[in-house]
């Protein structure tokens, strides 16, 4: 338990298996605690002592996540924009029940990982498409393609270069112009240096104007690479309102439950947070997020 304690924090050590050991925290250490009670029962001091140590790393670590943060406040209230992401799953076959949700939902946009072809194909054919006539798309076999729908008009830039496609537009909102950024990374069991470059690639990121990046980042706080990302500018909408311990992944496991959040959305310092909530997703394995934001007035 000290050893996943601590490996969040070891930067230099890397690797498949190290990245899956970090994942664990901050779950890994509650045992310690009835271990250290126990312990202090029966006696054994040092086995005490070194489990409460144990079970204060994770606390303390874990604070911080539970802690809304301060936002700024603008003398004029502006009207939040609501923001959605999916991943959609590949091959996920209840698509229709997918359009039905995101329609209940109503966000005013959507960003989607894992947009396939036929995902594009079956969406379009729903009655979803209307509410959003701008689309930037980047349908691709398997994990690759993503995709971002409006209600408001959207203008496409140039994405970063990382191994699925990656994409970004500058969606003209009621009150201003708010860069979507719509990523997703390498999976890091199976292509973990990819993994790694991409998140790098990520953390070089840093718009000029208001911006928000959603996705699946296959990664969650207690790794280093994603802390690089969010070190260059960027907040967690999560963690914003005290929700970092929340998770989003696995989902459709009988036995095992959601236990780490690699769906995010990063705001940039131009963005409020006004309020953060998760989505079912029909037929994925990830469970999707509905986050409000507003933009901070500029000059």
């Amino acid at each position: 338990m000290a050893i996943v304690a601590a490996l969040p924090w070891i930067r230099p050590l890397r690797g498949r298996v190290v990245t899956i050991v970090r994942s664990l925290m901050p779950w890994a250490t509650i045992p310690a605690v009835p271990v250290a009670l126990l312990a202090a029962r029966s006696g054994r001091r040092a086995a005490a002592v070194a489990a409460g140590a144990v079970a204060a790393a994770g606390v303390v670590t874990s604070v911080p996540l539970v802690v809304r943060r301060r936002q700024p406040r603008p003398a004029a209230p502006a009207r939040p924009l609501s923001i959605l992401h999916a991943n959609l799953l590949f091959d996920n076959i209840r698509m229709h029940d997918v359009a039905l949700t995101l329609e209940q939902v109503g966000a005013d946009v959507l960003t989607f990982s894992e947009y396939t072809p036929h995902h594009a194909r079956l969406l379009r054919a729903s009655s979803l498409v209307a509410a959003y006539p701008h689309r930037i798309e980047e349908a691709a076999a398997l994990a690759s393609g993503t995709a971002l729908w409006s209600r408001y008009p959207v203008t496409a830039d140039h994405p970063p270069a990382t191994r699925h496609h990656t994409v970004v537009g500058d969606v003209e909102g009621p009150d201003g112009t708010l860069r979507v950024i719509v990523v997703h990374t390498q999976s890091p069991v199976v292509h973990h240096r990819q993994w790694s470059d991409d998140l790098a690639v990520l953390a070089t990121v840093v718009p000029d104007r208001p911006a928000v990046m959603t996705g699946d980042f296959n990664a969650g706080w207690s790794h280093p690479e994603f802390r690089a990302v969010m070190a260059s500018g960027w907040r967690d909408v999560h963690q914003v309102v005290g929700r970092g311990l929340s998770s989003s992944w696995p989902v459709d496991r009988a036995l095992l439950p959601p236990f780490i959040r690699l769906d995010h959305a990063l705001v940039n310092d131009g963005v409020i947070v006004e309020r953060v909530r998760d989505v079912d997703i029909p037929g994925s394995d990830h469970r999707g997020l509905l986050v409000d934001v507003s933009l901070l007035p500029t000059g």
